[in-house]
């Protein structure tokens, strides 16, 4: 599990706030927590199981929260809708989401609202620990056209309505950088596939509604889209940090030899080893003790990640020690969280996590082989067929570069169980928060016996991953130790990959 969050450059106010991150949850009934604001505009959240509540509970529970706000949805030109999958359809009824803009077209200007609706594959919500997690509901964030959602319509990702080609469209989110950092950050989300709740491989389009005071905002027009830019809250006045909690199984090694995406040997030491010698050793002995602390449940399988370190890094700071067989669940946990305080500098120095996809095994100079993740950045087939011939054609290596012989790389895998209340609680202010994260697509949610509502909160959770880069030119990410890597989950019910940020009101 990783987290990134954004919170204003006030450590001293954070630190006194520290705990209260359930503070705003509020159960059913239009029951509401204040709703805090960003900059020009707002956000608000309603977690909901979609068997137990209404469009029509939702439209009171959206009008109360606005109701009780501090007027910051007055002026708003522009609102982004996010529904999980689940919920792919209501974005396509058109009173519905009237109902749900009613509140943003009650001052007397502007007499046109812009919209942005698209289905991801769910939203976060304040878990019964206190922690994040996913859930099926809506996630509304609202604000200036210009400032918000640039770019809506005049750049070129738009489709033809009732094009439904095969390109996965995504949300590029703009945050603010790391604590440790200057450079800001691109978060891109790909949207849910849609293709099983509404007939639609994907569901995200802008549309257009006409506002007047008294009366629901009348639909102009829709135009379906691929990508899309979205800036939220003030990033100059914030800042942002990892809670990464990952169990380290083995030390850092140095890789000794690789190529492109393929890990072949490392240095166990002093000496050259197969790759995967220490995983193939280790695993199998903690999927047993886990097993044990479950009265001898099955508990894999176990998904592995590879954080890779440049060589200047592992010859500068102090890396995350191994966890021991011997460790209990709290002591997992106790491990993870000190990878999450070093998590931070290390992605900043350029340090990067790959998910071994396969490996282990084999003879000869198949032996030890591990196959990393070579995706560090969204991008279609085509794009990614492009920009290999770009490379190839300008001498440059079409492999990624995944496995640089010199650098260290250390095996990690997630903390086993639930998180303990309060180990992934943080601190938190008053201003809004933004959650972008990953969840294993077979990963089990919380029930819910009630919808919740969360002002102050908004995001997406993605079933594939999110990609992360940094630089005034996220393109050029990976240069210069920039941030560029993909953030992806396994099959935890907590989602594995948390972007947080928090921006001042």
């Amino acid at each position: 599990m990783l987290w990134l969050r954004i919170s204003p450059a006030r450590p001293a106010a954070a630190a006194a706030l520290r705990g209260r991150l359930g503070a705003g949850v509020a159960k059913g009934r239009g029951a509401v927590a204040r709703l805090s604001t960003l900059r020009r505009g707002g956000c608000i959240s309603v977690a909901l199981d979609p068997e137990v509540s209404s469009k029509q509970q939702v439209v009171d529970a959206v009008a109360n929260a606005l109701a009780r706000s501090s007027g910051s949805e007055q002026g708003s030109d522009a609102a982004l809708i996010l529904a999980s999958k689940s919920l792919a359809s209501w974005l396509q009824d058109a009173t519905f989401v009237s109902q749900i803009l009613a509140p943003l077209s009650q001052s007397q200007s502007p007499a046109e609202l812009s919209v942005l609706s698209a289905a991801v594959d769910g939203i976060p919500r304040v878990s019964s620990t206190g922690s994040y997690s996913s859930s099926d509901g809506l996630a509304i964030l609202y604000g200036s056209l210009d400032t918000t959602l640039p770019g809506l319509w005049t750049n070129m990702a738009l489709k033809s309505k009732g094009d439904v080609s095969s390109s996965q469209p995504s949300l590029e989110f703009h945050v603010a950088p790391l604590e440790e950092d200057s450079r800001p950050l691109q978060v891109t989300v790909p949207v849910a596939n849609t293709v099983f709740n509404n007939g639609r491989p994907h569901t995200m389009f802008a549309s257009r509604w006409r506002t007047a005071k008294g009366s629901l905002p009348g639909l102009l027009s829709v135009v379906e889209k691929t990508r899309q830019v979205v800036v939220a809250g003030n990033t100059s006045s914030s800042s942002s940090t990892v809670v990464a909690p990952l169990v380290p199984l083995t030390e850092a090694r140095k890789i000794l030899a690789g190529l492109g995406n393929i890990l072949r040997q490392v240095e166990i030491d002093l000496l050259p080893a197969p790759a995967s010698k220490e995983l193939e050793d280790i695993i199998p002995k903690l999927l047993k003790a886990r097993s044990e602390r479950c009265g001898g449940r099955p508990v894999g399988p176990m998904e592995v990640w590879a954080l890779i370190y440049p060589e200047h890094v592992a010859a500068s700071q102090g890396l995350p020690r191994a966890l021991g067989l011997d460790a209990d669940e709290s002591h997992e946990w106790s491990r993870a969280q000190e990878v999450s305080r070093l998590m931070p500098g290390l992605l900043a120095s350029g340090c990067h996590i790959r998910k071994i996809l396969s490996g282990g095994g084999g003879w000869g100079l198949k032996q030890g082989l591990l196959s990393l993740d070579p995706q560090t950045k969204y991008s279609t087939p085509d794009e990614e067929d492009i920009e290999s011939f770009i490379r190839s054609f300008n001498g440059e290596d079409s492999g990624g570069a995944t496995v640089i012989p010199g650098s260290y790389v250390q095996f990690m895998v997630e903390p086993f169980g639930h998180p303990p209340k309060g180990a992934l609680q943080h601190d938190t202010t008053d201003g809004a928060s933004m959650v972008l994260g990953a969840q294993g697509a077979a990963s089990e949610q919380e029930s819910l016996s009630e919808y919740q509502v969360q002002q102050g909160l908004f995001g997406a959770i993605s079933s594939e991953g999110i990609y992360i880069a940094s630089g005034a030119d996220a393109s050029q990410a990976g240069e210069d130790h920039g941030i560029t890597t993909k953030l992806d989950a396994s099959g935890s019910w907590y989602p594995v990959v948390l972007v947080f940020c928090t921006t001042a009101p």
